[in-house]
């Protein structure tokens, strides 16, 4: 195969990146079917029928049916965020389950219809289907497959954060060939990423280069800059994205509306959190997760339980009091992790470090913790330690996933935004565990407990759920 045909075969802009995603999603619900099949076939010892799908079925309408569904729901577009791709993918996943029992039921697709089966093949194809297309993403991420050649304008703190989140994000493979700007703020990028020219020069560029899409990462130019660049680089590309000057403003509930004869874009921006049925769904949500994964794990607690009384010479949970919604106190409870004089221990330790008594001053946090055992400082890294908080989660107290439950000495580090941590209920995981948790500065957490409060969907927590399982692996910024 010639480089040519090679680089028109890897071209994002071909139809083999949609194409490629149709074949494995068209696999991933066949194989959920037989694997359906497999074990309906071991597990319902009732059944006296035996059933059976038509191979039209199996093979051809279901599958067809999912991919119509996954289609329409957009999964198939390039370079949009993971989270929204699954999503998608989830979305038309139920609405195709939903619809398969319709067909096997009113269309008699089989002799008879188990129902131990449509369970089965629902988790199956959902859990599939996710599965397979992530790494399928993570593939494509990690040998820089379809990636598509990109010109970003704007070469500031904005562009940093840009491409930051592109890097970590597995729905995103740009190849980003350089930046347009006038007078480059950011000083890394010049280092990794040639400087192409000026705003004047990006028609020029744009053309030179062939490229179909451009960023425009410079919320700081004006509105008449930025129509008169959009106007003039418009004809040459196919794609154009850029950034407005509304960085920090919630933007996760938002819907757009084009006023077309006034030639006026109206941003519609919701509060997730103020919705009941939201809460109750987030609530439900938090209820079938501990419940279903805490019968899942619970030897583990109690091999974990009984490590911890002999470590502890019969001490296993300790309650500590912490602040959750509108103001109250809850025992927030952990695997017992610290010698019984942690208060003792601690009050010398800070007056003998006078480096490690301003740590605790800004973070409230230890690097080097005196007061945590060999077994705690175990359980600490790997999270393991507020596997307790679950019991939080069921009576109510906590969330699965929310801001960091704080100690009353840290209400006033929040100053204004105490209201929206007040909001909703604390979390045992959430924006701070996944992001570098005790690496990141006192700020940086009451920025990222904001941002999630005013941000806040179902599918922002199922996103974290999943980062936290890499983090505690990781075991990174975890003391």
């Amino acid at each position: 195969m010639s480089p040519q045909t090679l680089k028109k075969f890897f071209d994002p802009n071909s139809m083999m990146p949609p194409i490629l995603f149709m074949v494995f999603d068209y696999v991933g619900v066949v194989l959920a079917e037989h694997a359906a099949f497999f074990l309906r076939d071991r597990l319902d010892y009732w059944a006296n029928a035996h059933y059976y799908y038509a191979d039209a079925y199996v093979y051809g309408w279901v599958p067809a049916l999912f991919l119509i569904l996954l289609s329409n729901s957009r999964s198939y577009e390039q370079m949009k965020p993971i989270v929204e791709i699954m999503r998608g993918i989830f979305m038309s996943v139920f609405y195709g389950w939903t619809v398969s029992i319709i067909l096997i039921y009113f269309l008699k697709a089989g002799n008879e219809a188990s129902r131990l089966f449509i369970i089965l093949f629902g988790l199956f194809v959902l859990f599939g289907v996710c599965i397979i297309r992530y790494a399928v993403l993570k593939f494509m991420k990690k040998f820089n497959l379809f990636s598509e050649p990109v010109i970003i304008i704007g070469a500031g703190l904005t562009a940093e954060h840009v491409i930051r989140f592109w890097k970590n994000d597995l729905g995103y493979r740009y190849e980003i060939l350089g930046f347009v700007d006038d007078h480059p703020v950011s000083d890394i990028l010049p280092k990794d990423y040639p400087i192409l020219g000026g705003f004047s020069d990006a028609k020029k560029i744009i053309k030179g280069t062939k490229v179909k899409t451009v960023i425009i990462a410079a919320p700081g130019i004006t509105k008449e800059q930025l129509q008169d660049l959009i106007n003039e680089i418009q004809p040459h590309v196919k794609n154009i994205s850029f950034i407005p000057d509304l960085i920090g403003t919630p933007m996760a509930g938002v819907d757009a509306a084009i006023l077309f004869s006034e030639k006026i874009l109206v941003l519609n921006v919701r509060n997730n959190l103020a919705s009941p049925y939201n809460k109750f769904a987030k609530r439900i949500f938090d209820l079938f997760c501990t419940l279903t994964g805490g019968i899942l794990i619970s030897p583990f607690l109690l091999i974990i339980a009984v490590a911890v009384a002999i470590n502890n010479k019969g001490n296993v949970i300790f309650a500590h009091r912490r602040v959750g919604k509108g103001g109250k106190h809850f025992p927030c409870y952990k695997f017992q992790t610290m010698v019984p004089d942690a208060k003792e221990r601690l009050e010398k330790y800070l007056a003998e470090n006078p480096e490690a008594k301003k740590e605790w001053d800004e973070t409230f946090k230890l690097t080097n913790d005196p007061r945590v055992t060999r077994l705690g400082n175990f359980l600490r890294r790997t999270s393991l330690d507020e596997l307790p908080q679950l019991l939080n989660v069921i009576k109510g107290e906590m969330s699965l996933v929310g801001p960091r439950p704080i100690i009353d000495d840290e209400i006033s580090r929040y100053g204004e935004n105490i209201r929206e941590y007040y909001m909703v209920l604390p979390g045992i995981t959430g924006m701070w565990q996944v992001s570098g948790r005790s690496d990141t500065t006192y700020p940086e957490r009451v920025a990222m407990d904001t941002w999630y409060v005013r941000n806040w969907s179902i599918w922002i927590d199922i996103m974290y759920l999943f980062k936290t399982v890499k983090a505690v692996f990781t075991g990174k910024g975890a003391y």
